[in-house]
């Protein structure tokens, strides 16, 4: 029997744990969001979006998918030795946006400024992700946040550059290694480990 408390992925294969690295974000940046998203569900086309929930939000910089529990030791040792030459960052919330073309959105985002410091740590996870072994990533990093993630063939609110969280910007000084448990209310996340931004050693204590 399967245990409802654990993830489905995990009930099915504990060896192997479906896994990203992301960015978490500043209390007061998830909850303007949160906020912005509320907003957005109200309006007409908002009720068919699956919205993320406020615990949830994250910063994807790259999904791996399932991932041997044996190979996460090595797999953050790559990554903290790539990471560990960036500097912290600092960044803010910006407007939202239909994800990846409003003619043909498949998520609810926002946008995420300065994109260039975001672009390149993705590219120093990429590295240390294939230095690890795993495949290169083939589709190329756009920074966002999504807030909701919409149904084929659903409908969907209509944004513009008004639709602007009000946060101020919030500093970011590690990447985490994410664990997804898919439920059937949506993905659960769990840290499994973290990197440190900005030291030449890779690892956080």
């Amino acid at each position: 029997m399967v245990d409802p408390l654990r993830g489905r992925d995990e009930a099915r294969e504990p060896d192997r744990v479906r896994a990203f690295f992301a960015l978490a974000l500043a209390p007061p940046a998830r909850a303007a969001a949160s906020a912005l998203a509320r907003s957005l569900r109200e309006r007409p086309g908002g009720d068919a979006v699956r919205w993320v929930r406020a615990e949830s939000l994250h910063v994807t910089l790259r999904f791996l998918g399932m991932v041997a529990r044996e190979r996460v030791a090595e797999l953050v040792a790559c990554v903290a030795a790539e990471t560990g030459r960036i500097a912290p960052l600092r960044l803010q919330l910006a407007a939202a946006r239909l994800f990846p073309s409003p003619r043909r959105p498949r998520v609810v985002a926002l946008g995420i400024e300065p994109e260039a410091p975001l672009v390149e740590l993705a590219a120093a996870v990429e590295r240390g992700v294939r230095t690890a072994g795993f495949a290169p990533e083939p589709r190329r990093f756009r920074p966002h946040l999504t807030l909701g993630r919409i149904p084929p063939r659903a409908g969907f609110p209509r944004v513009t550059a008004a639709d602007t969280p009000t946060a101020d910007a919030f500093d970011v000084h590690e990447v985490l290694l994410l664990r997804s448990d898919l439920q059937p209310d949506g993905a659960r996340y769990t840290a499994i480990d973290r990197v440190a931004l900005g030291q030449a050693s890779g690892r956080a204590s």
